[in-house]
């Protein structure tokens, strides 16, 4: 996020951006992962242990390294997105989208009046603890920032080309496992089914005019979901990363001769 730069400007730029889940309630893992060169890291907050007080500081530990935190709130409640906005995040996700209606009222409590009915203190890290540029700090709020919608079950594909054509809504996230779910796939995400329900949302983001985002757990399957047209890759998550490493490590500690 050098100087200025949005988040939608940095897709925009590099035509994709990659980056991972954080579940581990950690600002310390945070700063870590942000110093690879990752251009997101979404703190989820829906499957994590995370407090409000918590995530505020894995916010500024990812800003502090240039890359932009995202935060997955719990659900769609406008106080609950507000919490989100109020540690000074610009990019939020809300889960579990299925109808147009839910995706609106996302959008409205996004917004600041007159686009919107977010909820207003002067004094909170989002406006600099502070009311006497409000105007200006009110109209930057509403024009930077990302709102992505997790579409993950049966009514919101069904639902999805209703879903797209909400203005304001930048991106669509499909949540590959909980499709597969849907599907009666029990998790299996490599399924051709599921792959072709994904690329038939992929191509009804696209034609709204809408960025599209998902989740891979191979750097070859974020290389394929790239040239399929996602903008938006998110890859495994840190606490199946630090599983995966140390457990290969004892293995081949334990199977050397």
């Amino acid at each position: 996020m050098s100087g200025n730069e949005t988040f939608i400007q940095r897709i925009k730029n590099k035509s994709f951006v990659f980056g991972t889940w954080c579940m581990l309630p950690s600002d310390f893992t945070i700063d870590v992962i942000s110093k690879t060169g990752v251009d997101f890291i979404v703190i989820d907050m829906e499957h994590g242990t995370m407090t409000w007080e918590t995530t505020e500081r894995m916010v500024r530990a990812a800003e502090c390294n240039n890359t932009f935190p995202i935060i997955r709130v719990t659900d769609d409640k406008e106080q609950t997105i507000l919490h989100a906005l109020e540690t000074n995040v610009k990019n939020i996700l809300v889960p579990h989208i299925s109808t147009k209606e839910q995706a609106e009222k996302v959008v409205l409590s996004t917004k600041y009046n007159p686009l919107g009915f977010r909820g207003l203190s002067p004094y909170t890290r989002c406006h600099n603890y502070d009311h006497g540029k409000l105007e200006n700090s009110l109209e930057k709020a509403n024009h930077e920032t990302f709102i992505g919608i997790l579409v993950e079950g049966k009514d919101g594909l069904r639902n999805l080309s209703e879903i797209c054509n909400i203005e304001q809504l930048d991106m669509i996230y499909l949540g590959i496992y909980d499709i597969a779910q849907s599907l009666n796939l029990s998790g299996d995400i490599t399924n051709p089914k599921c792959i072709k329900a994904l690329e038939d949302s992929l191509k009804i983001i696209h034609q709204s005019g809408k960025l599209a985002g998902t989740f891979t757990r191979t750097i070859e399957d974020a290389r394929k979901l790239k040239e399929l047209g996602f903008e938006f890759i998110a890859y495994l998550a840190d606490s199946n990363a630090l599983f995966n490493f140390y457990s290969s490590a004892v293995r081949d500690f334990i199977n050397k001769k």
